[in-house]
């Protein structure tokens, strides 16, 4: 019995003694406090334009030799954002014809933060609408920060146009982060 208690006597002897040893061990602890504040992507029309600015322009096979000024391009801001910054704009084009031809010069700012690419586009033409519209798309669609870009609307009447009537179409372009648009 005796070398049993003395058993016990030694186990709590060594426990206490190790015990003691971590009560006894200095420490010191670091922390990291961290804040991440994200950017913004963001883009506007800055400037607009058409390239009408005279004698009506002509598409390929039609010819305007007298110089005549019958047709007329206007751009203007049809939607503001809550920033004041235009977002979408209404192009009309008046008293029109087969074989008027214009162009309309459109400038992406960057006024975010950070590079955006044009992620998509798509122009929402009807069906049988007599009008040829493409966009024309710089090689390079990154803009950096306070950086800009042009786009170019071709918008070509063709011969099926009726008289007096009213045609229309959409342009939808889509902005992105630079690195998440591919190419």
């Amino acid at each position: 019995m005796e070398t049993r208690k003395l058993l016990s006597i030694g186990a709590l002897t060594i426990l206490v003694l190790a015990l003691g040893t971590a009560l006894a061990m200095w420490s010191e602890t670091l922390k990291i406090n961290t804040t991440i504040n994200t950017g913004e992507v963001d883009v506007k029309w800055s400037e607009w334009w058409c390239s009408d600015k005279g004698p009506d322009p002509q598409g390929e096979g039609y010819n305007n030799e007298e110089g005549k000024d019958v047709a007329s391009c206007n751009v203007e801001v049809e939607v503001w954002d809550d920033e004041g910054d235009a977002i979408k704009l209404l192009v009309t084009l008046d008293n029109t014809y087969p074989g008027y031809s214009v162009d309309v010069y459109l400038v992406v700012d960057n006024i975010g933060t950070i590079p955006v690419k044009l992620y998509d586009y798509w122009i929402d033409i009807g069906e049988d609408v007599p009008l040829i519209v493409y966009l024309e798309i710089p090689e390079d669609t990154q803009i950096e920060p306070e950086g800009s870009s042009t786009y170019v609307l071709h918008i070509e009447v063709l011969q099926e146009a009726e008289e007096n009537a009213e045609y229309g179409f959409e342009v939808t372009l889509v902005f992105a982060q630079w690195n998440e648009v591919s190419g």
